[in-house]
């Protein structure tokens, strides 16, 4: 109906039915017993690596031990108060201005010994040797700053009035045990660091940046603007300066980027270094001037030099 066929008289040959061939007889048994084995499984699953040994991170260098600050008590405060009346009341201050240093101190020294004595206050020895440094550093230094600022670890202390000292190590903020006399002693330590660089802080003005003498970068916030009591902030710089190979091996700067400021800063190129507090402006910038040529003129403007 749908196609032409071939002739079909009706006399086409059935397909014969076969029947399925028998399966071959099994050897008749000779008393040996043959056991087939079976073929292992095939996965085409690629097999699984072998179990890595997780590695151990190397064992952290231990910090070296910082010599802790104990917090003193009130009655070794009593006494350094006393000790310190007495000691303005006899010493010449402008004779002691004459003398260097070495020499103020060993005077200093032997008056505090004298009026301990006739005083007659109890102290072991350490405690005398403590009382003798504070004072010293009282008058001819930055007071209960002077150990703090003799620290290379330290990268700021923060006053904040005359009884909460903080310093930061290693990128952590933690209290000491350091307190002034009083919010008068530490205001005239902030006259004595402003005073270097010509500057004064008082209420008509308050707020004062300044500098220590190893570059150290100060600002100072007294009343009326802090509330309780003068704020002091010193940034302090370490002693040993880093360099750009340093930065490298340290893997704050990829080599390439070194070589490519080593090259900027001997060509004298226009550079400006941006970024937020403690990001490590001035350390670059330190590391920069290491490649300006030594007979070239460098001029810094800087509102707290």
């Amino acid at each position: 109906m749908f196609g032409k066929r071939g002739k079909d008289d009706g006399n086409r040959a059935i397909p014969e039915f076969r029947p399925p061939a028998s399966a071959p007889a099994a050897p008749a048994s000779t008393g040996t017993m043959t056991v087939e084995r079976p073929a292992a499984p095939t996965s085409s699953a690629p097999a699984a690596p072998p179990a890595r040994r997780p590695v151990e991170a190397p064992p952290m260098a231990p910090e070296p031990p910082r010599k802790v600050q104990r917090e003193r008590s009130e009655t070794y405060y009593d006494t350094k108060s006393q000790v310190f009346s007495a000691l303005i009341d006899t010493i010449d201050l402008s004779q002691l201005a004459k003398l260097d240093p070495e020499s103020a101190r060993e005077e200093i020294r032997d008056i505090v010994n004298d009026i301990i004595a006739i005083k007659n206050f109890a102290m072991s020895i350490s405690e005398q040797e403590e009382l003798l440094e504070d004072i010293c550093n009282d008058v001819l230094g930055y007071g209960p700053l002077e150990p703090l600022l003799a620290r290379d670890d330290i990268a700021d202390i923060m006053v904040n009035g005359s009884k909460n000292v903080y310093i930061e190590v290693n990128g952590k903020v933690e209290q000491t045990g350091v307190r002034f006399r009083d919010n008068q002693q530490l205001l005239n330590i902030c006259q004595r660091i402003v005073s270097q660089v010509g500057r004064r802080v008082d209420e008509s003005s308050p707020i004062c940046d300044a500098r220590l003498p190893d570059g150290s970068r100060v600002n100072v916030i007294a009343p009326p603007l802090s509330i309780d009591g003068t704020a002091l902030t010193i940034r302090k710089f370490k002693k040993d300066k880093l360099t750009l190979d340093q930065l490298v091996k340290f893997g704050a700067i990829s080599p390439q980027g070194a070589e490519i400021l080593k090259i900027i800063g001997r060509v004298r190129c226009n550079v400006v270094i941006s970024g937020g507090t403690g990001s490590g402006k001035t350390t670059l910038l330190n590391c920069l001037t290491n490649y300006i040529d030594r007979e070239e003129r460098v001029i810094t403007c800087d509102d707290s030099a």
